[in-house]
């Protein structure tokens, strides 16, 4: 039987059990932004020999509703990304929407709920994230419907498992529609106030769409642990084996280490890994990735930082994707913010040439917690 069914059927399932909940809650949180960001991109294509630049404007309206009524929390949001371009034959003119809609129940001994989402993007920003893939200009749709559960097992150990089901489709060729559903458990345990072990387990299952490529299956075990060395400083760390059948056969290792320090004036997140992840590709891809993130407060209303990442991506396409971006933020009131940034991309595969493409933008940004 084919995995691939209509989401909406699912996300109709979480409106009848929202139905069933009273129609008012008893407090409701209200949120929303709208970023204004214009910039300039010296080669949004990252072509080695066709170097061509493009200017474009960007607006984001985002809407978030929060209610909640005894054990119940309900929250939505919905986002409109509108972008216009100086040459839409490089980069589109855009109105993609993001919608989501999800409800959390608290329990004695933990939580469960629901969460479903859709949401349209550009595939040339996606693809090249995901995959390093150089692509035109497109759209990828994706729905997807996911749950969560949690609960004390003793008083120190956890026992929590989850699901999701994801739709992705593309409106180009080159690229493959698939659904991928995915379950996973995992144990953790206190050992004490700063350590916690835990151990996962999950599958997946890939099932493309419209195409000849067999589906293919994806089984992890990982072991991790969390240590709280301070009250700023915290890390993460976890490995395991993964393998993939169907198409392929591999079993392979994959892990990731990851730090977060939270200061009074500076922040400084990394993260380092190896991955495997659903894609437009065909089926499971493996990825190598280091990121980093460092901020510092100047003063009180002014903030700057340093992003970058590095991803060796082991594809049908092998490839390596550098990103280093440079900012600086002011607040100029309660609810406006300005935002200076400069984005240097660099792009490695065998048998082509090195591609390269500077991004700066200046972002206008309003923010309400509460209206």
């Amino acid at each position: 039987m084919k995995l691939r069914q209509n989401l909406w059927e699912c996300v109709l399932l979480v409106g009848v059990l929202l139905g069933h909940m009273p129609a008012l809650a008893e407090e409701w949180r209200r949120s929303g932004s709208m970023p204004m960001t214009l910039e300039y991109d010296s080669n949004p294509t990252l072509s080695a020999t066709n170097k061509q630049g493009v200017s474009r404007t960007k607006i984001t309206p985002t809407y978030n509703l929060i209610g909640t009524y005894g054990v119940d929390e309900i929250k939505a949001g919905l986002a409109l990304r509108l972008e216009r371009s100086s040459n839409e034959a490089i980069s589109q003119n855009r109105e993609d929407p993001i919608l989501s809609l999800g409800w959390r129940r608290q329990t004695q001994t933990g939580e469960f709920g629901l969460v479903a989402n859709y949401e349209q993007a550009s595939t040339r920003f996606t693809e090249l994230d995901e995959t390093g893939q150089q692509l035109r200009d497109g759209t990828r749709t994706t729905q997807s419907l996911g749950g969560k559960w949690r609960s004390t097992v003793s008083e120190r150990s956890t026992l929590s498992a989850d699901g999701n089901y994801k739709q992705v489709d593309y409106d180009q060729s080159g690229l493959t529609d698939y659904a991928n559903l995915t379950a996973g458990l995992t144990y953790s345990y206190a050992w004490s106030e700063r350590i916690e072990p835990f151990i996962r387990v999950a599958a997946s299952h890939y099932e493309p769409s419209g195409s000849t490529l067999p589906s293919s299956d994806n089984s992890t075990l990982m072991v991790g642990v969390k240590w709280k060395e301070s009250e700023h400083l915290e890390w993460t760390g976890q490995a395991g084996a993964s393998r993939v059948s169907g198409a392929t056969s591999d079993t392979g290792w994959i892990g990731s280490l990851a730090m977060r320090y939270l200061g009074k004036r500076y922040d400084l997140l990394l993260d380092a890994g190896r991955y495997v992840k659903d894609s437009g590709q065909g089926g499971f891809v493996e990825s190598d990735q280091i990121k980093g993130a460092w901020s510092y407060a100047l003063g009180e209303r002014t903030r700057t930082g340093v992003d970058v990442s590095w991803r060796d991506n082991k594809s049908a396409n092998p490839n390596t994707i550098r990103q280093l971006t440079v900012w600086a933020g002011y607040e100029l009131s309660q609810f406006w913010n300005a935002r200076l940034y400069y984005q240097r991309r660099e792009r490695q595969q065998t048998g082509f040439a090195d591609a390269t493409g500077d991004l700066l933008g200046l972002s206008l940004i309003y923010a309400h917690p509460g209206f």
